[in-house]
Order: C-alpha cells, then sequence, then structure tokens
C-alpha cells in the first residue's frame, strides 16, 4: 500500500505482457515461498540471518521507528507519550512488532497497552482516531497522507527496519526483475523518500 502500486503501474506499462501474480504474506512467509521456488522475487523487509550467496537484494527504503501519536501531540516528548497515552501494539509475532517491544523494554517504558494489530495502516487510522499512540516503522503511503498523525522521531534512535527486493541471482526472468527494481527506484524517487530515512 505504498510503493507497490506505483512501481507496478510504471511496470506493466514497460512490460505490457508480463502476468504478474502478487501474493500478501509476512517477510518470512515470501522468503520461504521464494526459496522454494513458488515465487520468482518478494518485496520484503531483509531477513534477520545473512542471506545465502545464491540471493540478491535490493534496497528499496530503511524504515526508523517513530512514535505514531494524534496530530496535536506534535510537540510533545515521545517516550513520555508511550507512558502516558494508551498504548496500540504493533503485533510481536512481526518484525516490526518485535523491534518496538525491545526498544520499549530498552528505554525501560511501560506502556498502558490498549490494542495489538498486525496491519499498519489499521493502527494509523486508529491513531487518527485518537485511540491512542503507538511505536511502529515510519511507514510511507498515500493512504496515510490524509490522516491528522504526528510522525515523532525517538531520542534514542533504533536500527531501521530495511524494506526491499530479494530475488534468486540465477534466475531466469532477470530481465523482468531489473524492470521491476528500476520501477521501484522510480517510485521511491517520485515520492520523495530517502531510502535512509
Amino acid at each position: 500500500m505504498s510503493l507497490l502500486p506505483d512501481a507496478l503501474a510504471t511496470f506493466a506499462r514497460a512490460f505490457p505482457r508480463a502476468k504478474v501474480l502478487i501474493r500478501a504474506g509476512t517477510s518470512m512467509e515470501l522468503y520461504d515461498t521464494l526459496q522454494r521456488g513458488d515465487l520468482y522475487v518478494a518485496i520484503c523487509l531483509h531477513p534477520a540471518f545473512a542471506l545465502p550467496k545464491a540471493y540478491d537484494w535490493h534496497l528499496l527504503r530503511e524504515e526508523p521507528l517513530v512514535v505514531l501519536a494524534p496530530a496535536r501531540f506534535a510537540g510533545e516528548d515521545p517516550h513520555e507519550l508511550l507512558r502516558r497515552e494508551p498504548f496500540i501494539r504493533y503485533d510481536r509475532t512481526l518484525g516490526g512488532g518485535k523491534q518496538a517491544d525491545q526498544y520499549l523494554r530498552a528505554a525501560r517504558i511501560v506502556s498502558r497497552e490498549l490494542f495489538e494489530l498486525n496491519a499498519l495502516m489499521a493502527i494509523a487510522m486508529m491513531v487518527d482516531r485518537g485511540l491512542g499512540v503507538s511505536l511502529v516503522s515510519d511507514i510511507v503511503s498515500p493512504m496515510t497522507a490524509a490522516l491528522a498523525v504526528a510522525r515523532l522521531p525517538l531520542p534514542v534512535p533504533s536500527e531501521p527496519r530495511r524494506f526491499g527486493v530479494v530475488w534468486p541471482g540465477a534466475s531466469p526472468r532477470a530481465r523482468l526483475i531489473q524492470g521491476l527494481l528500476q520501477c521501484a527506484d522510480e517510485a521511491v524517487a517520485s515520492a520523495g523518500i530517502d531510502k535512509s530515512k
């Protein structure tokens, strides 16, 4: 819901005869499917382990953790908001949720947990509705542009999650994959996204 629609629109124009099947899943599910040979390419988070040499990786964006808060809290201390306001937790079984949980523990922040969800867009919408604050990866999506939310950087930055493309280096679809990479890079550039934000 962020870069993919624009990247695929450009890709479809550049490769009108290519047939694209999109499968949704967690990054680990997509990586496992790629290893089984059921996918040619996966757009996902970089695995938490070193990729085997048989696979190539292309970074699209680094996403640091931010406190997502209703716009009226834009000037407040992010740690204080995490302690004081109802907390909308990103699912701890997912990479970004684990990362947020580790940050809270390291910063010794005990939150007043209200909800736990596995969808970043749903979290952003709940924050927009004033239901609480969240600690999430700083996603970029046209769908969040209209929301009245503030993205507050953390006083102690964490390791950003790395979002990109992984594929078998010896893929028979190399020309199409390179085309997709170019289209994805163009989507990143046209959105004004700093890859290493």
